[in-house]
């Protein structure tokens, strides 16, 4: 096979963090793999192993003929047998796929809330994909119902090894709560504010760590606003922007997800193959992987006394931190590691082709 993952920026974002992963990984298990970014490169790049064919298109407005004719080029010389098209790339590997009979167009559906799709927009957008990757049961479903497509549930991956947690934490250092979510409201950070309140109210001393991708200026510049008037500023601390969490996810106490939706969020995946204990909302596919009071807890949206609660038994057991984070790794392997997904997503395009 030789597979093409399409992606519209390599900005820091779930999609485009997949996309990477997929091309890097399936590099050393296929004939050839290939990642094109269509309007924009970003801190992701950086990422992409030596062995992908990477190819950055210079994409300007929705309909580019020129970009269109590099991308057809390039799957012709190439001779790609897949594109793989994560999120809203999917309508630019439409466009392609009428110009490359031959080529299995995949339409990968990331994002979570179905609440407020429009229906027409992804018809528009997947008239020629061949079939849906989606990254949880409902989207999966959506999309076969929806879209007459048909669609299977694959679960995102990550490469993190666990051994990033067996580092030795700074000594003496402060107790450390992370928290990977880009800046969008959906993500909860004001929030995850009310829990840091609750938590300095009660005079347990600690630090958030907030790593996420500016993808909504205002509320970053809102969020920074927030934590001045809450005098939270030695206790929450922004990484904007930063594509490397290894040393983050060394150092993290406690990992949080604080988000009112969600799909099967990649951090959550992450945090588990760290071997982190984690604190989450009750939102999406989450406790599909999470068992509250067994490898993690999870909390309803919206209560930061519960939520605070939750850290606060973390943070005075260490022990059960331990515990949690053994057995969210032990879980998350089986079925979220490369070589598990992987293997079932071969096996899912082997199973296509031959229709």
């Amino acid at each position: 096979m030789r597979i093409l993952q399409l992606i519209d920026s390599l900005d820091i974002g779930g999609a485009e963090k997949m996309a990477v992963l997929y091309a890097n990984e399936l590099a050393q298990l296929i004939d050839k793999s290939i990642l094109v970014s269509t309007r924009k490169e970003g801190a992701l790049k950086g990422s992409i192993a030596p062995s992908v064919s990477y190819h950055f298109l210079k994409r300007q407005g929705v309909f580019d003929f020129n970009a269109l004719i590099r991308l057809v080029q390039l799957c012709k010389k190439e001779q790609v047998t897949h594109i793989h098209a994560h999120g809203t790339s999917i309508f630019f590997g439409s466009l392609a796929k009428m110009l490359l009979t031959n080529v299995q167009l995949i339409f990968h559906d990331h994002f979570g809330s179905l609440q407020q799709r429009q229906v027409w927009k992804y018809r528009v957008s997947t008239f020629k994909a061949n079939f849906c990757i989606a990254v949880n049961e409902d989207i999966a479903t959506w999309n076969q119902q929806n879209l007459n497509l048909s669609s299977f549930y694959i679960p995102n991956f990550s490469v993190i090894s666990k051994s990033v947690s067996s580092n030795e934490k700074e000594s003496n250092s402060i107790f450390k709560i992370l928290a990977l979510a880009n800046f969008r409201k959906e993500k909860g950070h004001e929030f995850l504010f009310q829990i840091a309140q609750e938590l300095k109210l009660r005079g347990i001393d600690v630090v958030w760590q907030l790593y996420g991708r500016v993808s909504d200026l205002d509320y970053y510049q809102h969020l920074r606003a927030l934590r001045e008037k809450l005098e939270l500023t030695e206790a929450v601390v922004f990484f904007e922007n930063e594509s490397n969490v290894t040393r983050a996810l060394q150092q993290a106490d406690v990992a949080v997800l604080t988000s009112s939706f969600e799909g099967l969020p990649l951090a959550l995946i992450e945090y588990g193959l760290a071997g982190k204990a984690v604190v989450l909302t009750k939102v999406g596919a989450c406790e599909t992987l999470v068992q509250s009071e067994v490898n993690g807890f999870v909390v309803p949206y919206g209560d930061a006394k519960e939520f605070a609660d939750k850290i606060e038994y973390l943070y005075r057991n260490p022990d059960k931190r331990s515990i949690f984070g053994e057995r969210l790794h032990d879980e998350v392997s089986r079925t979220f590691s490369a070589k598990a997904v992987l293997s079932t997503y071969l096996q899912l395009l082997e199973k296509m082709n031959d229709r």
